[in-house]
């Protein structure tokens, strides 16, 4: 699992390895970085977390799940 954190919520967690977590900082847009992660892992399968339309349509384009974060927090209740 990678999380990518822009802005102000790079203060929170520095990037690395967090709980099994891979956290990447980013340095401009977060949205356009979670494209490069998805565009350099061919083959894998990728499902990104969002509520935004146009990240959703460029994830797609690449092959990647995209789901709601709805999806994200129903299992993080379990």
């Amino acid at each position: 699992m990678v999380v990518v954190l822009e802005g102000k919520a790079r203060e929170g967690v520095r990037p690395g390895l967090a709980d099994g977590v891979t956290v990447e900082h980013a340095v401009g847009s977060g949205d356009d970085m979670l494209v490069d992660i998805a565009s350099r892992t061919p083959g894998q399968k990728i499902t990104l977390v969002t509520a935004d339309r146009e990240l959703r349509r460029r994830a797609e384009a690449l092959g990647a799940d995209v789901v709601g974060p709805k999806w994200l927090f129903e299992r993080l209740e379990s």
